[in-house]
């Protein structure tokens, strides 16, 4: 597969069957991310990776702890958070993607940039075998709360990038109408 077909190609998975995803090849594929993305200097960034059932279980619970914080949310959103807590304990990986933070801001930019392009590259090279996920970010508080961030073990100096939710899958949802790229060209003009 060529990697414009490959990029073109690659969707968000949401749906994943039950094949268990193997650490190794979790670690192979983020390896080769790695060596996609030259940087210097050591690694400012690490992996919370959660695939057994009993880690699935115990993310759901510190993604959920935050929102059930409140009574009133107990009570409306019950249903919605027994789906919401099934979706996390149905995916057969999750990787937390953390970087350490600096007082210098481009650094801190630089370090934080390079986990994102390690993060995308690790996902087409997952598409090629067939493995698929959703990166969630969002600023929502169940996963951007503070909370959620002493569970999930973050230190003082390090930034939350993202969560990625892994596995197979048996169906390839349709791609989105892509916004065309001259529609967001500006071009300066001398």
């Amino acid at each position: 597969m060529s990697l414009e077909q490959l990029i073109h190609e690659r969707r968000t998975i949401r749906k994943f069957n039950a094949s268990p995803v193997s650490q190794k090849l979790v670690m192979e594929l983020l390896l080769k991310a790695e060596q996609l993305c030259p940087y210097e200097g050591e690694a400012r960034w690490r992996y919370v990776y959660a695939a057994t059932p009993e880690a699935r279980e115990k993310l759901a619970s510190y993604v959920s702890e935050k929102i059930m914080d409140s009574k009133m949310a107990r009570l409306t959103l019950n249903k919605l958070m027994k789906s919401f807590h099934k979706r996390f304990t149905e995916a057969p990986a999750n990787i937390i993607a953390v970087v350490k933070t600096d007082p210098d801001p481009i650094k801190k930019k630089e370090a934080y940039g390079t986990l994102c392009r390690i993060l995308q590259n690790f996902q087409l090279l997952a598409w090629e075998q067939r493995l698929g996920m959703v990166w969630i970010t969002g600023p929502s508080s169940f996963i951007q709360s503070e909370q959620f961030h002493k569970r999930i073990g973050l230190q003082e100096d390090e930034q939350f990038v993202g969560l990625l939710q892994i596995g197979y899958f048996d169906k390839v949802p349709k791609g989105r109408t892509r916004t065309p790229a001259e529609r967001l060209w500006t071009a300066v003009e001398s």
